[in-house]
């Protein structure tokens, strides 16, 4: 991971950044596709910082862009309906919410834009920083609904189990958005191409020897099933009244304690695992 900024009134910032992650300011003329493949470049590009894998044929840079018209359209298209009946959400109500596994935080601004008011963590430094600087844009951007809802947003640098028990006494709920495998049939987004790549890095960065013997010992997806278990685990011993864990919609549960209901879309399905 490296970070570049083309632009010169970006490059002080850049610096900035390169020092606060310990990783290499770039050249400026640095463009991604000429780097070494299999790695990740943040870049700044008219202040605005976003995250590209190296190499050529990959997808292009992706950031977070809480104004981006998707957003609107998923609002008008009623996603955030049946996330809404997910986590309890009424008219009089509107739970507040731990999004335990932050990534893009469309989720977040969802249930934000309904009333909730709504923490997030996000444990990844660099994903970290996109989503503050989407607040921040967000906050800036002079649009009063806009920043209506970032306003019930709160963002967290760090993973949602080292939380202090003083920051669960909002929460009525945790949502979980565990990483979807890619689904190599079809051609994935590139949002989640960068991120699957992304976390990858992290996690060999965290813990590179417990990374190499769990490649011997166990499958990917039986890795992956035991740290779901895990979150899951953690996130039903909290003093809040349900989980709610968003799954693709053929996906089998977690594994552990039977799914309470289900709430199920065009292409995924909320589980929701009632506490207390």
């Amino acid at each position: 991971m490296g970070v570049v900024a083309p632009s010169l009134q970006d490059r002080q910032r850049a610096t900035e950044i390169a020092g606060q992650f310990d990783i290499p300011l770039l050249d400026a003329s640095c463009r991604p596709r000429d780097l070494e493949a299999g790695r990740g470049v943040l870049q700044l590009i008219d202040g605005v910082p976003s995250i590209a894998l190296t190499g050529r044929d990959v997808p292009g840079a992706v950031t977070i862009d809480f104004a981006d018209k998707s957003m609107a359209r998923r609002r008008r298209g009623g996603h955030n309906e049946l996330l809404g009946k997910a986590v309890g959400w009424k008219q009089a109500h509107a739970p507040g919410v731990l999004d335990a596994t932050g990534g893009y935080g469309r989720d977040a601004f969802l249930l934000a834009d309904l009333g909730c008011q709504v923490t997030v963590c996000e444990r990844d430094p660099v994903m970290a920083l996109l989503f503050g600087d989407a607040l921040m844009r967000a906050s800036a951007s002079g649009d009063e609904w806009l920043a209506s809802v970032v306003a019930r947003m709160r963002l967290l640098d760090r993973d949602a189990v080292d939380l202090e028990a003083s920051v669960l006494t909002a929460v009525d709920v945790i949502y979980l958005d565990p990483m979807f495998p890619l689904d190599r049939r079809a051609a994935p987004a590139k949002e989640m191409q960068v991120l699957h790549q992304l976390l990858a890095f992290e996690a060999a960065n965290r813990h590179p020897e417990a990374e190499a013997q769990q490649a011997k010992s166990a499958s990917e997806e039986q890795a992956r099933n035991a740290q779901d278990a895990a979150l899951l685990a953690w996130a039903r011993a909290q003093d809040v009244r349900r989980v709610v864990v968003k799954r693709p919609r053929r996906a089998p549960a977690i594994p552990g304690p039977a799914v309470g209901h289900c709430l199920t879309g065009k292409s995924v399905r909320f589980d929701v695992y009632p506490v207390s």
